[in-house]
């Protein structure tokens, strides 16, 4: 009985062998030895940490400027806690590319099962709505009330003037999962083959409907944009939006939902170019399990993320320089210059550069890697809110009474 087994696996093999084409073969004999370390898991925990280490700056910074208007402190220990911020700040550009790389694996390993994801990551929004909706009403809005013994709608349209007034609306767009959910919804719409809808050129319909995602982030960026301005020029310029409505905002910047569609875009046309040139069906599915195809799309990925960092860059010093030009005094232009890319930024325009600094995490990464408790990834999140509310509440207990 056991020989005839192996000669019928055997006969499997040959078939399965004979079915791929020389092409197949070319790209799937002798598959590079390379394997890069860092999988999704990996880049979503550091990405966590970093954005632990935002809320820290941030936190801190805000604690700083209190202080120093209250003068509950001396400048000069004021000074270094700032300088601390400052430091900390610069992990803030990390969180969002690299949960973009980190969401974008998942969506290729997961492909054929869009549904969960989106179920999945709608969770994840509606949990930090549900909870951003609590905190803000049972302590800001119930604590105006008690203070100045109102309603409270009345409660409510204070707190929407006050934070308005000292410019922090846009602090208050915090759930990254919106940005999340927008990408498993541009890759369903680009990657996605309807099984029963949109049949024959009636797929054209479905593909255009990523451009409601695009768009979606493209008129957050615009609200987070003129938010920004309100925070500048609160004096001469107003501008707030429902409470309710901040944290369905998307947060990440224009230039990296580009790249983002870039890299679905590559995923699309990548399977058509290896069968036009004579791959099959069979042999392209291996193909993307090797070390060869996953560095490729590494390297693909890090050109990606040069290119859109060094257009974002253009994109905002080409006019930050016209509008310098004529300026003699120099220390004149550079206010001026910070000033207006202070403007641009609000609109998450040169915010894309930081790319630059994910470029080497993408050569040790591979997003045919994978582990053997999936399950363990839920917990991820959890876990990152968790470290973040303890981060929050550290520094605030640090900040004040030392």
């Amino acid at each position: 009985m056991e020989t005839q087994q192996a000669q019928v696996e055997t006969q499997i093999d040959v078939v399965a062998v004979d079915s791929l084409s020389p092409y197949d073969h070319k790209r799937l004999d002798k598959d590079i030895k390379y394997n890069a370390p860092f999988s999704y898991r990996y880049f979503r925990i550091i990405g966590w940490f970093c954005l632990a280490a935002t809320f820290v700056s941030l936190v801190l910074g805000a604690v700083v400027n209190l202080r120093l208007l209250l003068g509950s402190a001396a400048p000069e220990s004021l000074g270094t806690y700032n300088r601390i911020a400052n430091v900390i700040s610069y992990f803030s550009a990390l969180p969002l590319p690299l949960f973009l790389i980190a969401n974008f694996t998942v969506i290729l390993q997961n492909r054929k099962n869009y549904k969960n994801l989106i179920y999945f990551y709608s969770i994840l929004v509606a949990g930090v709505y549900l909870a951003f909706i609590f905190v803000y009403y049972h302590y800001v809005v119930l604590a105006i009330m008690r203070t100045d013994n109102v309603s409270f709608l009345e409660a409510r349209a204070r707190s929407i003037e006050s934070f308005a007034a000292l410019g922090l609306q846009n602090g208050l767009v915090v759930n990254v999962f919106v940005d999340l959910l927008s990408c498993v919804f541009i890759m369903f719409f680009i990657e996605y083959e309807p099984k029963k809808y949109f049949q024959g050129r009636k797929i054209i319909l479905f593909r255009l409907m990523v451009l409601i995602p695009i768009f979606y982030q493209i008129a957050s960026a615009t609200i987070l944009g003129l938010l920004g301005l309100n925070s500048m020029y609160g004096f001469l310029y107003n501008f707030s939006v429902p409470p309710e409505i901040l944290p369905l905002l998307g947060k990440k910047p224009i230039g990296m939902i580009a790249a983002f569609v870039v890299i679905c875009l590559y995923v699309k046309f990548d399977k058509k170019r290896y069968l036009k040139k004579g791959g099959t069906l069979e042999g392209y599915e291996e193909y993307a399990k090797t070390n060869r195809h996953s560095f490729r799309f590494s390297l693909m990925m890090a050109l990606t993320f040069l290119i859109v960092a060094v257009v974002d860059l253009i994109v905002v010093l080409v006019p930050t320089l016209i509008k310098i030009q004529g300026i003699a005094n120099p220390d004149d232009a550079l206010l001026y210059a910070t000033v207006y890319i202070g403007e641009l930024m609000n609109f998450t325009l040169g915010k894309s550069v930081c790319l630059l600094l994910v470029i080497p995490l993408c050569l040790l990464y591979s997003y045919i890697k994978q582990h053997k408790n999936p399950k363990l990834d839920k917990f991820i999140p959890i876990g990152g809110i968790a470290l973040i509310a303890f981060a929050i509440i550290e520094t605030l207990f640090f900040a004040i009474f030392f």
